[in-house]
């Protein structure tokens, strides 16, 4: 037995308390996929199954591992909404009175499917807090808005703070979208299109209507003030409209505080799912290459992707802020993110901890050394999930 059968037992034991619900056989198989999945560092069965049979011990074949993985996805059983919600009440107490800034956005799949989500900003990325697969299509009905709805609704209970913001790029900024924050208390910072059309307060009077590119026209323009938004609705509102240097195009920004600055500055925060789309895509876990063609087993895999992204999240936070980011990014420049560093930071323990067991170190020590990158640690008789946010 070494450092990944024993890790194995103690993540197992975690997810029995976090999914008291499931069969034990369904509670092994997370534990199985979600630890492969970091171990191999994809999200493509055959590679997970591969690096299950090389680093665990046992008889089990590789492609017994992979007909099990892909028996997970099969499993109607798995009710992914109602785990995911006992997961959350597990992660998000964590944020309750903090402030913190929320995304809503869509990952296109294939042709057919598209990813909505909605996540939270920790240090340089951004962690899942609720998703949805939808059919991939251009205009979004009065359903999808239901949808996000309701995903704003299963973490509205846990983000109280005044200090929450919603953050969604120009395909999704509507009056809906703004009505929703509104319900659950969130403040927002939305980019609309340059064409939209406004009514610029101007001394307390509003002028006629533009078009935003009418008076952002080049790099350096930027104008701050209260506008009446949308020919339909009139809606008054705050615009923080900038072009910064180097940039292709204007931000048009609106928001329920002042326009300022700070609102730009806000947003950027966004540009940080890019790199998270990376590491789920063509730099990390390739989830496109799965190949999923039926949703609901696309969402099976996604449950598990997540569950892996929230644990590598807390290893690379917990390896940066107890001063160890050396030992696997270099010291000139901060050339990897924080869910590269959490997964390298996870091999760096197992091969200490394989080195102890050659040694035979006492069973105790080892025990205890793994027990510090698991996700949760136990206070009064409960899981307990805390991350550094800086």
């Amino acid at each position: 037995m070494d450092a990944s059968d024993l890790l194995l037992d103690q993540w197992s034991q975690q997810v029995k308390e976090l999914f008291p619900s499931l069969h034990a056989y369904q509670q092994k198989t997370i534990a199985l996929c979600v630890q492969g999945m970091i171990e191999s560092g994809t999200a493509v069965m055959q590679h997970i199954a591969e690096i299950l049979w090389e680093n665990l011990g046992g008889e089990t074949k590789m492609v017994s591992y992979e007909r099990r993985l892909q028996r997970f996805v099969d499993n109607k059983n798995i009710e992914v909404e109602s785990c995911w919600r006992q997961f959350l009440q597990h992660v998000l107490p964590f944020w309750q009175n903090k402030p913190a800034t929320l995304i809503l956005d869509l990952t296109p799949y294939n042709a057919e499917a598209t990813i909505v989500s909605v996540g939270i900003v920790v240090q340089s990325r951004v962690l899942p807090i609720g998703w949805q697969v939808m059919p991939q299509q251009d205009k979004w009905d009065q359903r999808q808005w239901e949808i996000v709805g309701k995903l704003f609704d299963q973490a509205a209970a846990y983000f109280t703070s005044d200090q929450c913001t919603l953050l969604a790029d120009r395909g999704l900024s509507c009056l809906t979208l703004i009505e929703l924050c509104k319900r659950v208390g969130w403040h927002y910072v939305l980019r609309i299109k340059n064409e939209e059309w406004c009514r610029r307060n101007y001394r307390h009077l509003y002028r006629d209507w533009q078009q935003g590119k009418a008076f952002v026209k080049k790099q350096g323009d930027h104008w701050y003030g209260e506008v009446l938004l949308w020919k339909d609705h009139q809606m008054k509102t705050w615009l923080s409209a900038c072009w910064e240097k180097g940039y292709e195009q204007a931000w048009f920004l609106i928001s329920d505080r002042p326009a300022s600055h700070k609102r730009v500055s806000e947003y950027g925060k966004r540009m940080k799912i890019e790199a998270t789309f990376e590491d789920q895509k063509s730099r990390g876990y390739l989830i496109e290459c799965s190949q999923f063609k039926n949703r609901e087993h696309l969402n099976r895999w996604l449950f598990v992707v997540y569950l892996a992204t929230w644990w590598i999240a807390h290893l690379g936070c917990s390896c940066i802020h107890h001063g160890h980011r050396e030992q696997v990014d270099r010291k000139d420049r901060r050339d990897k993110g924080m869910l590269r560093i959490g997964r390298l930071w996870l091999k760096a323990i197992l091969r200490r901890v394989n080195r102890a067991l050659f040694r035979r170190e006492k069973t105790s020590w080892v025990k205890a050394q793994l027990a510090k990158c698991l996700p949760f640690s136990h206070r009064n008789q409960r899981l307990f999930f805390s991350i550094s946010l800086r």
